[in-house]
């Protein structure tokens, strides 16, 4: 049984499938960076296992600074940190400036400043080389960037010199990042004025927002699968107006109705998995370019990768909304009386 002469891959079905591509793109992409969000979070949840605390202890300046020695008893199982504010000079511009001393290795990442050098997370408002000033004046260069899945983005990283020349307390900390904390180490440090904060508890706040981001992407499926559906639509509809009287013809010839309808169909099926297939490769680019950029904005936190099953859904769901979206005007034109379409006069090419 030949093929019927009714179609051609010409300039309207490229651009049907151009569009069919950009959507296809669109829910590869979107879901990528979904589950780019949960493969970070369970990274993160994974350095998380065991319990990490917060413990400062507040003074009437602010937080109260301490020495190594005093807190000896948890010492090693702790990164000893100083955190202060300061201002630019001179427009004033405010950041949050803080080191870390974690010789134990105790957090799950490293970062290393030294001397005057100061990295900047992506929110903080610092840039060249500035002048601070909080209890004390220093001059420093912002080197580069650093990302953190415990320190705010907000801040900006600095060597213990600098911090503690700018708070005026040099070999001093005011806070504390332990990890693994027995129940007499937190009665220890309770007793001695500190406060405790779960970090564990921040992880778990993420998570549930992950989690309902991932929720939310599920939507993203109805309004692209709807957008392919009405490509699909224009375009068979397009189509078969075009070449009614062609169709009239065949349908006198002998072509059943069930071999119309087969046809039509399947020109929007080759039409939807062509824009499908390329809606693939231009959404693994997509994905994979936001990526390296989120990866050279947040190291080691943020990954994205485009799954078989992503895809292989992505490929479903633009496949079978296109069909769909092709059935109206299909059934329209399979149950058309012959008579009808032969009225139909052929537009001239």
């Amino acid at each position: 049984m030949r093929s019927l002469p009714l179609f051609r891959f010409g300039p309207r079905a490229r651009s049907t499938s151009l569009g069919i591509a950009l959507c296809t793109m669109f829910i590869v992409a979107s879901f990528s960076v979904v589950g780019g969000l949960r493969t970070s979070m369970d990274a993160l949840q994974s350095n998380f296992t065991s319990d990490y605390y917060l413990a400062t202890k507040s003074g009437p300046s602010g937080l109260e600074f301490f020495t190594e020695s005093s807190v000896i008893e948890i010492v090693d199982r702790s990164a000893l940190g100083v955190f202060t504010e300061a201002h630019t000079v001179p427009d004033g511009a405010l950041a949050g400036m803080f080191a870390i001393d974690d010789e134990r290795l105790v957090l799950p990442e490293r970062h290393f400043a030294s001397g005057s050098e100061i990295l900047k997370g992506q929110d903080c408002p610092l840039s060249g080389q500035i002048a601070l000033e909080a209890q004390g004046v220093v001059n420093a260069t912002v080197t580069g960037v650093f990302s953190s899945s415990i320190f705010p983005s907000s801040w900006a990283f600095g060597s213990l010199e600098l911090l503690g020349n700018l708070t005026q307390h040099p070999g001093g900390f005011n806070f504390i990042v332990a990890k693994d904390l027995t129940p007499a180490g937190k009665a220890y440090l309770e007793s001695t004025g500190f406060s405790l904060q779960p970090l564990v508890g921040i992880i778990e706040f993420l998570d549930s927002g992950v989690r309902e981001i991932e929720d939310d992407a599920n939507w993203a499926l109805i309004p692209s699968a709807f957008v392919i559906a009405v490509l699909a639509f224009s375009f068979i509809g397009t189509e078969t107006a075009d070449r009614r009287h062609d169709i009239g013809i065949i349908k006198t010839v002998g072509a059943g109705r069930w071999r119309i309808m087969f046809y039509l169909l399947a020109s929007a099926l080759i039409i939807s998995a062509w824009g499908g297939l390329l809606g693939l490769a231009l959404g693994i680019v997509l994905s994979y370019g936001i990526s390296t950029m989120a990866s050279s904005m947040f190291t080691s936190v943020f990954f994205i990768k485009a799954s078989e099953s992503l895809l292989l859904v992505s490929f479903l769901v633009t496949v079978g909304a296109g069909v769909a979206g092709a059935l109206i005007p299909t059934v329209k034109m399979t149950f058309s009386s012959p008579v009808e379409d032969l009225k139909e006069v052929t537009p001239l090419s």
